[in-house]
Order: structure tokens, then C-alpha cells, then sequence
């Protein structure tokens, strides 16, 4: 009976040794050069042209939310987004290159991909897709000019990005919503459904942009704050860092026993953040400051 325990205690310690050491030894799945290579190469996102509701607010107390159209302006901005996007493409590309896009199902983001896409010849266009989750803020149904008017007023004093809208959501809400959808993406990236000729372009809202890119970048809450929304019909671009950046970082991860993640592979563009109103430097200085307060709370 010693015999069997003590074979059993020695059986349990090889196998915990042996976990140990598949955790430890660095013998985990890291992203490979050719998983890296497999990703998209921007994933691009547009805020939708301007809209009737962008220039009289008063549309919304008429018109559900999800059918406020383009203005005469808007289908302008659009079609112009689309020749902006493909001359870029083609000055990065040539001629080889896919680009796919997702939507929100609002009728001004639907109008908004219709105007981008005229630009693109069929080579090029990989196709479209619906995304409910992309959708704006719900800020609740019918909007009343004047109670709209006070209930921004106290999201304001409340706070911009916990304030709940009657009936409506908040920007934590959003949140909830566009991590799920991220997750998704992202297991689409990483199973190779986008080749690495392809970029991705999302037309959506100016809140919904802003909190899916604090979620890719794991932005605190002191970063949103600080970042606003892009002009309409503007593209704000998030690229694959180079294949030399993603060895280094991949290598640097390694020796720590860490995997690199896929939205570690991307970054913002400069010349976006600049849209976005706001500079690299200050979103690093605004988390600094918070992990500084962060440290000291937890030093008393």
C-alpha cells in the first residue's frame, strides 16, 4: 500500500513537472512570422458622411435614429472618401489588393459605404458585411430637442462616458458591445480569413470609433476622455507594424514568457491621431499619470 502511494505521489509530481515546464520552457504557441503575415494589413474605419441629423438636430424628434439619411453634402463627402481611400491604396498596392467592408446597419453608414465603394473596381472590392454591433449610441428613441438638450448637460456633470441615457446607452455600454464584437474579428484575423492582400474598412458612428479604438489599444477611460470625434467621412487607418518591429517585440515578449497578441501587431497611425484631436504623447502621459495615482493609492 506504501509502495502504490508513493508511486502515485511520484506519478503526480511528473505530471506537474511536466505542466511546468510546457508553461514555463517556452514551449507555448506564440504567433509565427507566417501567422503575422496572414493578418490584415490596415483595418481602416469611417465615420459615416454628414447626415440630415448633423445639420438639423431636430431630424431625430421625426426620424428614428436608424433612418436618418445623408445630406446633398454627405453623398459628396462619401463619394470623395472613396477616391481619397483608393488613391492611397493604390499609391501603397498598386493594383494588388482586396479591401472588405463592415457596416452599421444605420441608413446613413449603408449610404455612406455605397458612396466609398463607387470608387473601387470589382478586382478590388472583397465584399461587405452588416455588423449590428457597430451600430451608434442608442440615446434612446424619438429624440426631443429640449430633453436631449438637458440630458447632455447632465452627462456633462455625470460624466461622458458612464452618463446612461434614458432609455439609452452609455459609453460603457458601447463598450460591452464592441469588445464582443472584437473578440469575434479577431478570431476571424487569426484564422486567416482576410489574406494578407487585404485591408479591412469599417464604416460606423463617431462614439462607436473611438471606443472600439480604446478597446484595440486598451486606452483607459482618462484616454477616451481625451479623444474626439474624427470629421465625417474621414478615414482613421490602423496599421500592421513592419515584420522587423513584429520580430523584435515578438522576441522581447518571448524572454518574458509572454505571446505576443494580434492587436499588438497594429498601430495608429499618427497622422490619424491628429483627426482624433489628440497626440500619442498626451494619451502616454494621461495613462502614466494614472498609473502614478494608481501606485500611490496602493503605497497608502
Amino acid at each position: 500500500s506504501s509502495s502504490s502511494s508513493s508511486s502515485t505521489s511520484n506519478s503526480g509530481n511528473s505530471d506537474s513537472s511536466s505542466i511546468s515546464k510546457s508553461i514555463y520552457s517556452g514551449s507555448y504557441k506564440g504567433m509565427t512570422r507566417e501567422d503575422f503575415r496572414a493578418l490584415p494589413d490596415k483595418v481602416m474605419m469611417v465615420r459615416h458622411a454628414e447626415s440630415t441629423g448633423n445639420v438639423d438636430f431636430t431630424t431625430y424628434s421625426q426620424t428614428p435614429d436608424y433612418e436618418v439619411p445623408l445630406s446633398a453634402l454627405g453623398w459628396e463627402q462619401a463619394v470623395a472618401c472613396g477616391l481619397t481611400m483608393r488613391q492611397e491604396m493604390e499609391q501603397e498596392y498598386g493594383q494588388d489588393y482586396k479591401l472588405f467592408f463592415m457596416t452599421s446597419p444605420y441608413c446613413r453608414t449603408r449610404q455612406t459605404f455605397v458612396g466609398i465603394r463607387q470608387a473601387f473596381l470589382d478586382e478590388n472590392f472583397a465584399g461587405v458585411q452588416e455588423e449590428v454591433q457597430l451600430r451608434e449610441q442608442d440615446f434612446g428613441n424619438f429624440q426631443n430637442p429640449d430633453k436631449i438638450k438637458a440630458d447632455l448637460a447632465e452627462r456633462n456633470r455625470f460624466g461622458r462616458f458612464y452618463y446612461r441615457f434614458p432609455d439609452g446607452e452609455s459609453g460603457s455600454d458601447v463598450y460591452n458591445r464592441i469588445s464582443i464584437f472584437e473578440d469575434h474579428l479577431i478570431r476571424d484575423m487569426k484564422s486567416g480569413r482576410f489574406t494578407s492582400n487585404t485591408s479591412l474598412c469599417m464604416v460606423t458612428h463617431g462614439l462607436t470609433m473611438r471606443v472600439f479604438l480604446m478597446r484595440w489599444f486598451n486606452w483607459t477611460v482618462e484616454n477616451f476622455l481625451q479623444v474626439y470625434n474624427p470629421a465625417n467621412a474621414t478615414p482613421i487607418v490602423i496599421e500592421k507594424i513592419s515584420e522587423q518591429e513584429f520580430i523584435k517585440r515578438n522576441n522581447c515578449l518571448r524572454e518574458r514568457r509572454q505571446t505576443l497578441q494580434v492587436k499588438n501587431a497594429y498601430r495608429l497611425r499618427p497622422e490619424s491621431m491628429t483627426l482624433l484631436g489628440v497626440s500619442a504623447r498626451a494619451l502616454l502621459v494621461c495613462c502614466w499619470c494614472v498609473l502614478t495615482v494608481l501606485a500611490a493609492d496602493k503605497a497608502k
